[in-house]
């Protein structure tokens, strides 16, 4: 039976790890051999994730990565990469009070349900501390598509009802990093802080939507039914913790457009097919079709806050409790760069398999 563990099909990536064990880390199969491993983008990308603002959680990690196989001479061999990052500061003490108590929004109802676990310090499997091996994997794979000359970008683009006006652009990484949001826009990202700093005093937390961009992936790419582009992509984003919707381009708004108005017109510029607009997002049929993929998830506000909630205990009994411990207000824009790494990883299986086509013209 499928455990769920493991997603791809020229190139998988199969995760393990729990947030409060000894380490988390992933096993990718597949890919190439001959890549230099680029350990510097592995640094910036886990530095993107890590929390650094007063928002976000006081837990730190060394977030020390330890290849284990598939690399000589910092070099991928062609065989399974294997890596551990091991947990150095866990602090399981702060949920001795909840060992019995299932929390509002989070695993620990389903899981005693599916598998009969007690809840889980620090939420387990479903902890976001698993997305750190999702990084390290989508900096192999992100290094690896820019050398096919494509490239991807994730900001924030929303907080709460506080968003940007021009979404759907590309920007460079200086100026989506050189946010403390992860936000390219200054005005929006002034009015994102301050529903932040609102939730923050509230001891709440607020949720947002982060926008994907992918430049320079050509026609063609995607498989028909089940491989869709589309689907590819939204399958491996809802994978990530928090993750509860996925579009592209116009998405869910494109209800209010007509046929005549949501189809992109095209047009020929000195024999090469470009496209008025963007309204598919860069996808047709499931199909790249040469413009830029745009892409919008969003994430849910974090399941521990600091008010006092209504549950049960695993007898049933009624409880009231506040969870404690070191948590988000706000883990969007830490979910960026996950969001970068998943979408790097289906877009290079994706991109493998288009490639092992042979195309007659």
């Amino acid at each position: 039976m499928p455990s769920g563990n493991t997603s791809g099909k020229l190139l998988s990536i199969t995760l393990f790890g729990e947030s409060h064990g000894p380490a988390t880390g992933a096993v990718l199969d597949g890919f190439p051999s001959g890549v230099e491993i680029n350990l510097s983008l592995i640094e910036a990308m886990l530095r993107q994730r890590a929390p650094v603002a007063a928002f976000e959680t006081k837990r730190r990690e060394d977030d020390t990565v330890e290849f284990l196989s598939g690399i000589h001479n910092n070099k991928t061999t062609g065989g399974p990469v294997a890596f551990i990052v091991r947990n150095t500061g866990a602090r399981s003490g702060d949920y001795d009070e909840l060992q019995l108590v299932f929390r509002p929004g989070h695993a620990d109802y389903v899981s005693f349900q599916k598998y009969g676990n007690l809840p889980q310090a620090g939420g387990g499997r479903a902890s976001g501390r698993e997305t750190v091996a999702r990084v390290v994997a989508g900096a192999l794979a992100l290094d690896f598509l820019r050398s096919q000359d494509i490239d991807i970008i994730s900001y924030v683009s929303a907080i709460g009802a506080s968003s940007m006006k021009n979404s759907g652009q590309w920007f460079d990484e200086k100026s989506v990093f050189g946010s403390a949001l992860h936000c390219p826009d200054k005005n929006a990202e002034a009015a994102m802080q301050q529903v932040i700093d609102d939730v923050v005093a509230a001891k709440d937390s607020i949720g947002g939507k982060i926008t994907t961009v992918v430049k320079g992936l050509p026609a063609g790419v995607g498989e028909p039914v089940f491989g869709k582009l589309n689907a590819v992509l939204s399958q491996a984003v809802m994978s990530i913790p928090g993750a509860k919707g996925v579009d592209f381009g116009e998405g869910f708004s494109g209800i209010h457009l007509r046929g005549s108005q949501y189809n992109d017109a095209m047009q020929s510029d000195k024999g090469k097919i470009k496209f008025a607009t963007n309204h598919s997002g860069g996808i047709q049929a499931g199909i790249s079709n040469g413009n830029l993929v745009v892409m919008n998830s969003v994430f849910r506000p974090a399941s521990s806050i600091g008010l006092e909630q209504s549950t049960v205990d695993i007898d049933g009994n009624e409880k009231n409790i506040t969870v404690g411990g070191r948590h988000d207000a706000c883990f969007v824009p830490r979910a960026a760069i996950v969001v970068t790494s998943m979408t790097a990883l289906a877009l290079m299986d994706l991109w493998l398999q288009f490639k092992s086509v042979e195309r007659k013209f």
